[in-house]
This record gives C-alpha cells, structure tokens and sequence, in this order.
C-alpha cells in the first residue's frame, strides 16, 4: 500500500504550481476585460457631456441632476429632471426634446433551450443616435420601467412608446434625414 502511495504520488500532476503560475496571467486577463469593458461608457458619457458643453447647457444640466426635484428610477440606474435624462451605467444624457423612441425590451437568457433568467430594458432613441438600452432590470421591476416610460413620455408627448412594426417605420422615417 505505501508503494502504491510513491507511485500514484510520483505520477499524479501536482496542480498547485500550475494554479500559482496561472493566477496572476488570468487576474491580469480579467482587468483587462473589464477596462475594455468600460470605456465605451467613458467615451459615451464624455461625448455627451461634450455635446451638452458645446451647446451650453452643461451648467444646467448639472444643476437639475444634483436638484430636490431629480427623480431616479430604476434602482437609481436613471435620473430625470425637468429637462433631461440621465443613465448612470451607460453614460447617456438625453434633452426630453431629443428623444423619438422609447420602449421597453424584454429578453429571455436560455441554456439548451431552457429559460434561465429573463431581463426588462428600457431603450431610448433620438435623431443622432439608434436604439440604445440604457437601463436593465430583473422581470419583476417591470412596473418601474413602465413609470419611466410614462414620465419621459409626460415631458416629450411627441416620441414614440412602445415597440412595434409602426413604431419602428416611423423611427425610420423621422431619422431617413439624418
């Protein structure tokens, strides 16, 4: 039996070293994933902000963000004020008069054909930008995406609501000048 020990000792792959020596190349992996993950919403929100500079209404909308009257839905994943709208992990700053489109998007993550989980998003869309998903929530919030639907819709009366083949010809043709 301690023969048995040596050989299978002798043989068997020592898995610590590899695990050491994997570590650091696999955290460094990770980073660099995550910063390439990142800095589209850098250069997204720094985009915006440029826009909002250039056309000067970067003070204003910095005063209506850190206003009473701010209201964030969403968990917090989007502001609106009087005037704008805000999403906090996209980096996208919208003027009401901006947006033309908005709806809600629900999708349905599967394995082997088996639903595992199912996502609600908010997209907004405007002249100078295709729809973009600017918030995501878990299927049972989707009461919080439908008031914020309802309170953009509240200050632009003119934008699309809601997804549907009228909707998206429509789109298409409001942005066919662009």
């Amino acid at each position: 039996m301690d023969s048995k020990k040596k050989i299978m000792s002798f043989i068997r792959p020592n898995l610590v070293l590899p695990i050491i020596l994997l570590i650091p190349p696999l955290t460094l992996f990770g980073l660099i994933i995550l910063l390439f993950s990142t800095i589209p919403t850098y250069v997204r929100a720094s985009k915006r902000v440029s826009k909002q500079e250039t056309s000067g209404k970067l003070d204003e909308a910095a005063e209506e963000l850190s206003s009473a009257n701010a209201k964030r839905y969403m968990n917090g994943k989007v502001i609106l004020t009087d005037h704008y709208v805000f999403c906090k992990r996209t980096g996208f700053v919208f003027a009401y008069d901006e947006i033309l489109w908005v709806y809600k998007h629900r999708f349905t993550r599967r394995f082997l054909f088996i639903p595992i989980s199912v996502t609600d998003s908010l997209y907004l869309a405007s002249k100078d930008m295709k729809p973009c998903q600017v918030a995501a929530m878990g299927k049972d919030k989707m009461d919080d995406i439908k008031n914020t639907i309802v309170e953009i819709y509240r200050h632009n009366n003119k934008c699309l609501v809601g997804y549907s083949k009228e909707n998206t010809a429509q789109y298409k043709q409001l942005t066919a000048s662009r």
